[in-house]
């Protein structure tokens, strides 16, 4: 096997057929429907790793776990992108055995019955990033001018992702409490997991052993990584907790914008336990291969456009799913964006940065990938920006997961471009619409241009995932400098052969202004327990 979107799926398959029950919670839910994200990054890596390798060392000695799993920087936003070593590799293959698994001092996972002061509310929504908090607080608005109360269940671990405190009436926003996530403690891998388990599932010339797979990604719960990647211990807790919540608040239904990271999984499960519906909201365009088939928990799905519907489906693990097209919350509010002022800012950045005003601009929607891919991406880019017609100038907006300083160093690749950095906070979101083209692999602001008229090129390099726009006639694919180039020089030559129809905008994202709500729709029918499609998703109904 050679692919590495097989090998992945073959390794997922195997893990969940042999360790699915290794590890499961009070409230039944596996370590492997938990941390599906996470481990499945993990997986990734692995394949990835042993594709690239035609032997691997066969150490037979090993020191502590840790040598085994070493955790990195973020790669995006609360993520840790954990490596393995050529030692873990070795292990993977059969050689050796591991240290030990849990490090000295852990804290033992003993949840603890929290203590909460919840009024009723028929809605309790859980929030754990910047992202989420944009697209369900349109839909809590609407749901609160209905009289429709809810409580927000905030379990970000860092202070930027917070929701929003809000004086609105009918919203209440309920925190986690401090140190809920920052819980090390013992992973039960003695009894769990078997690394003499015999089966094995081949990946390129190698043999992987799943035994050893299952132990080596049970090193991923023993220290806690935040509200993406939490340690075994704070699961147990933060299940429990959020069991004491929907108990407490009476809620009979969860709105949420993921159900297939950690705290998502948990959060629908929890309100599985206590009889309330569940409603999904997109919040970002999805990239095939990042999670796996029957990985979404929510009964209602409610997507961006007519493309995502056949992903949903196939994603979902209920048979009594049901899909509806809405667009996207957060987009509602585009019409009223001040093109002006962002061209008028992007103008202001070169200018002040390069000395230079470029009579065409282009807004580079950059992405929290490793060093090596920037590298690659930044010298595309420079190339073909030299060779294209116009007078074209670059803004780099990194991504909020991206501290602008790290980008520093790209600058001096695009020598001869006249390129200007901005801050994370302001990002591509903030300034796109000034620009005469937006360019990047696979950020949501793709499709935000595209719902501006604004030209996008989506950077296809060997290895990159984009969003797949250009597949669909709603953006244009660069696999090279020279299409970069090409495509720059006929956006500045000819822009009116580069509008993008509006069947293919719609497929992509529904837009009528009224996402937000068509959501709160969704979660007072689901209410009164006659939630049906929305009026643009007919014939997706999956009743």
């Amino acid at each position: 096997m050679t692919d590495p979107g097989q090998g992945v799926e073959a390794l997922m398959t195997a893990l969940e057929a042999e360790y699915g029950d290794a590890l499961v919670t009070a409230g039944g839910v596996s370590w492997l429907s938990v941390h599906h994200v996470p481990i499945r990054r993990l997986v990734t890596r692995v394949v990835r790793r042993l594709l690239d390798l035609d032997e691997v060392s066969t150490a037979t000695v090993f020191g502590a776990a840790g040598d085994l799993v070493v955790a990195g920087g973020s790669t995006s936003l609360g993520y840790v992108a954990y490596e393995v070593s050529e030692a873990g590799l070795s292990f993977l293959l059969g050689h050796g055995e591991p240290g030990q698994l849990t490090p000295d001092g852990g804290e033992l996972a003993v949840p603890v019955q929290p203590r909460l002061k919840v009024t009723d509310a028929p809605v309790c929504a859980v929030s754990w990033s910047s992202r989420h908090a944009e697209t369900l607080l349109p839909v809590l608005s609407a749901l609160a001018g209905q009289g429709v109360r809810s409580t927000v269940v905030d379990t970000a671990s860092e202070a930027d992702q917070r929701f929003p405190d809000t004086s609105e009436p009918g919203i209440t926003v309920l925190r986690l409490p401090d140190g809920a996530l920052d819980r090390d403690g013992e992973v039960p891998a003695r009894s769990a997991f078997r690394h003499e388990n015999e089966r094995t599932v081949r990946v390129g010339q190698h043999e992987i052993g799943i035994g050893r797979l299952a132990w080596l990604a049970a090193r991923l719960l023993v220290r806690s990584a935040g509200c993406t990647q939490p340690s075994w211990s704070a699961t147990l807790y933060v299940e429990q907790w959020l069991d004491a919540v929907l108990l407490a608040s009476h809620s009979r239904v969860l709105l949420c914008s993921n159900d297939t990271s950690p705290l998502g999984v948990l959060a629908v499960r929890a309100a599985e336990r206590a009889a309330a519906d569940t409603v999904y909201v997109q919040h970002g365009a999805w990239i095939e291969g990042q999670t796996s088939s029957h990985s979404q928990s929510s009964r209602h799905v409610a997507v961006m456009g007519a493309r995502d519907v056949r992903a949903a489906q196939a994603q979902t693990r209920r048979p009594d799913a049901r899909m509806y097209v809405v667009g996207q919350p957060r987009f509602d509010g585009l019409a009223q964006v001040d093109r002006l002022g962002q061209r008028a800012y992007l103008q202001r950045m070169l200018k002040e940065q390069t000395g230079s005003a470029p009579t065409r601009i282009v807004v580079w929607a950059c992405q929290p990938f490793n060093e090596q891919r920037l590298l690659g991406q930044t010298e595309v880019l420079a190339e073909g920006l030299r060779n294209a017609k116009g007078g074209w100038g670059l803004v780099v907006a990194p991504h909020p997961a991206q501290n602008a300083e790290t980008l520093s160093p790209l600058l001096d690749v695009l020598n001869g471009v006249p390129v200007a950095l901005i801050g994370s906070e302001v990002g591509a979101r903030g300034c796109l619409a000034g620009g005469d083209a937006l360019i990047s692999a696979s950020s949501t602001c793709g499709i935000e241009a595209l719902l501006l008229e604004v030209p996008v090129l989506e950077l296809a390099l060997p290895a990159t995932r984009t969003l797949g726009l250009a597949d669909h006639g709603a953006a244009w694919r660069c696999e090279s400098s020279r299409d970069v180039a090409r495509l720059l020089t006929r956006i500045d030559e000819s822009p009116q052969t580069v509008r993008v129809p509006t069947a293919a905008k719609e497929l992509i994202c529904h837009r009528d202004g009224r996402s937000a709500d068509a959501v709160a729709d969704i979660v007072t029918q689901a209410l009164s327990g006659s939630a049906t499609p929305h009026h643009s998703a007919q014939g997706t109904d999956r009743r």
